[in-house]
């Protein structure tokens, strides 16, 4: 039931609330600033798969972290990072372009990069990487929603904009159901995998947010958006994590770490939001 109704129900409701962010003449920016939003995209579409397959190779986990780590890699930004940017004062409209980006991308991405990256965690010869199968998926349950919500953007400005902050509410709300079902439902691989989960969370984290901050260098941006793309890089989609896992790959186990990741990460990224906020004070 968790599987087939509820987790692919919350992650539509999700995408679609991303679209609501997004506007249609907003994508003619992306054309004449691809240096900041295609260039950052693309590092961390590329960059931290890299940096999850380096750490599966040194640390060696159980293949339940392994894929949860890869799968968590190679997701798209999640929606989580505009609402802590919102939280945290930084530039929203950048994270919901970069959120709403990635996710676009990951349709043709994500599918070849797992093919590519899952022999890293030493799974068995039973988990194949259904590519045009999984491709379908993101485009239904990922691609569609997203331009929906641009749809209602578009024809009722003044109904979206009045009920923004009711939506990012609503889908921190959704998120946290999310997690619950996967907890309730894994409750036996999150208490074998907890603790390793904690560390494979610290490190990524820690490299993803240094492959932000790196890219922000490289491409000249401000601090303020270079904490804003630390957010960006750190967060992923989880539910499009529960929903290849559970839904296309078979195997809602993998989903565990999805979740542990998002509680483990959230001391991290209030660390950070807090650091720039005493940075600000400080100016």
């Amino acid at each position: 039931m968790i599987v087939d109704i509820f987790i692919p129900a919350i992650v539509v409701l999700m995408m679609l609330i991303v679209g609501t962010g997004v506007q249609a003449r907003e994508f003619r920016i992306i054309l004449r600033s691809s240096g900041v939003l295609i260039g950052s995209t693309f590092s961390q579409i590329l960059l931290l798969p890299l940096g999850a397959v380096i750490m599966i190779s040194l640390l060696d986990p159980p293949q339940e972290l392994a894929v949860g780590l890869l799968l968590v890699s190679a997701c798209p930004g999640g929606a989580l990072s505009n609402f802590y940017c919102y939280l945290g004062r930084l530039n929203v409209p950048l994270s919901v372009m970069l959120t709403a980006l990635s996710t676009l991308l990951s349709f043709a991405a994500l599918p070849f990069i797992l093919e590519l990256t899952v022999p890293a965690a030493r799974s068995n010869s039973e988990l194949a990487i259904p590519v045009l199968q999984l491709m379908q998926t993101l485009l239904l349950f990922l691609l569609l929603p997203i331009g929906v919500g641009m749809a209602m953007r578009y024809f009722f400005p003044g109904l979206v904009e009045s009920n923004a902050v009711r939506m990012r509410t609503l889908s921190l709300f959704l998120l946290v159901i999310l997690l619950l079902l996967i907890v309730v439902d894994q409750w036996n691989t999150v208490r074998d995998i907890y603790m390793e989960a904690a560390l494979l969370t610290l490190l990524f984290s820690v490299f993803a947010i240094s492959v932000a901050w790196g890219t922000g260098a490289v491409l000249g941006l401000e601090a303020i958006d270079r904490y804003v793309l630390s957010v960006e890089f750190s967060i992923r989609n989880v539910g499009a994590a529960a929903l290849v896992a559970a839904s296309t790959l078979g195997r809602p186990e993998f989903v565990a770490f999805g979740a542990l990741f998002v509680v483990f990460q959230s001391p991290l990224i209030a660390l950070l939001l807090y650091r720039y906020r005493m940075r600000r004070i400080k100016a």
